[in-house]
Parts: C-alpha cells; structure tokens; sequence
C-alpha cells in the first residue's frame, strides 16, 4: 500500500483515474501521484504535521493530472462533489433524528470552532451569533496556504466543493457560501439559520 492510499479522503479517487484512463493507465497515475506525495514529505517531513496536510495528496494528483495534460481541476473538482453527496446523505440520515437538529444548532458555535478554528489554522472573523444566524468570514485557510505555498492553490478547491456539497445536508438548517478564499475571494462566507421547515 502506498502513501498515497493511506489517505483516507483520496482513496477513492483511484476508481475515478480508472474509469477516465482505463485501469492500466488510471493505476499508472495514481502510483506516480503517490510518488509525488511522498517526494513531497521527504524533502519537507514538517509537512506531515501541517494543519492543512489534506491539501498535499490533492496537490500531488492534481501536479501529476497536469503534467499528462488533463483537466487536473475539473477531475479533483467532480471528485469533490461525489465526496460531498456521500457525506451529504450522511448527514441528512443523522439529521433525521429527533431533536438533532436543534441540538446542532443550539451547539453550531462550538462545532464551527473544532472544525474551522484558529487552532486548525484558520484566520477567521464571526460575522453574527444565533438564535437569527451563525455567521462567519474565513479570511484564510490552512489547505489553501499550503497548496498556494506549493504552487498549485487550485489544487484544493475539491475539499471547496465536498464542503459546500454536504453541508447541504443539514435537516432544518440552511447553509449558504457564496464566496471562497481558493477562487480568489477575501473571505469564504459561511452563513447557518435555523429553519425548523428545512427538510
């Protein structure tokens, strides 16, 4: 097994090479990532402890796509959405139960805080609280940085697009983001109300 398969989000990503190039050539791409990953963390082992590491096997894929000439972007980018309907219907089974629901949103501060913090590396500004909405600009993320650090910042808009997939999720809890700080924007705005109709 290599490095590149110990990634539990990126696993999958291997069926998607093979399905585009055939399973010769899509294995073929996945070892030379894989490869390029582990490069990678040889020749800059404190990246293994970054707080943003689930930028770097999108970066080596996407350097890999690249070089072979295809759409690195739109293929990581789909894998993305897939990655985020998956966890989308995750979250609406959860959300289905009584009462979790309300207590997601009685707790949506503190959960936001262990998944998007400074702590994990992000810069932040909270916009508004509940009870009307939970509101919060992320001025710079850690995934970004890094792969921005390493010349491929488009590399992570696939974490953008599960994000912004499986946040859709959500029983009685609207989400909306309209802007991200990988597509260039100041800010990714992050914006939760409580919609007890929200199915």
């Amino acid at each position: 097994m290599g490095a590149l398969d110990r990634q539990w989000f990126y696993r999958g990503f291997r069926k998607k090479l093979r399905a585009a190039y055939g399973r010769e050539s899509g294995d073929a791409l996945w070892k030379e990532a894989g490869r390029e990953y582990a490069d990678t963390l040889s020749q800059q082992p404190t990246l293994r402890r970054h707080k943003g590491a689930m930028a770097l096997p999108a970066v080596a894929l996407y350097r890999v796509l690249a070089r072979h000439g295809s759409d690195a972007e739109a293929l990581l980018n789909a894998y993305g959405d897939d990655m985020g309907r998956r966890f989308q219907r995750l979250v609406r089974l959860v959300t289905r139960l009584p009462g979790v629901p309300e207590l997601i949103w009685w707790h949506v501060a503190g959960i936001m805080d262990r998944m998007s913090g400074e702590a994990l590396g992000y810069r932040r500004r909270i916009v508004s609280q509940p009870p009307e909405m939970y509101g919060v600009d992320i001025l710079s993320c850690p995934y970004h940085e890094l792969a921005k650090q390493l010349g491929c910042e488009r590399a992570v808009l696939c974490i953008c697009h599960m994000d912004k997939a499986y946040m859709q999720g959500f029983r009685r809890i609207r989400y909306e983001r309209t802007t991200a700080v990988s597509e260039g924007a100041a800010c990714c705005d992050y914006r939760l109300r409580f919609d007890k109709d929200r199915q």
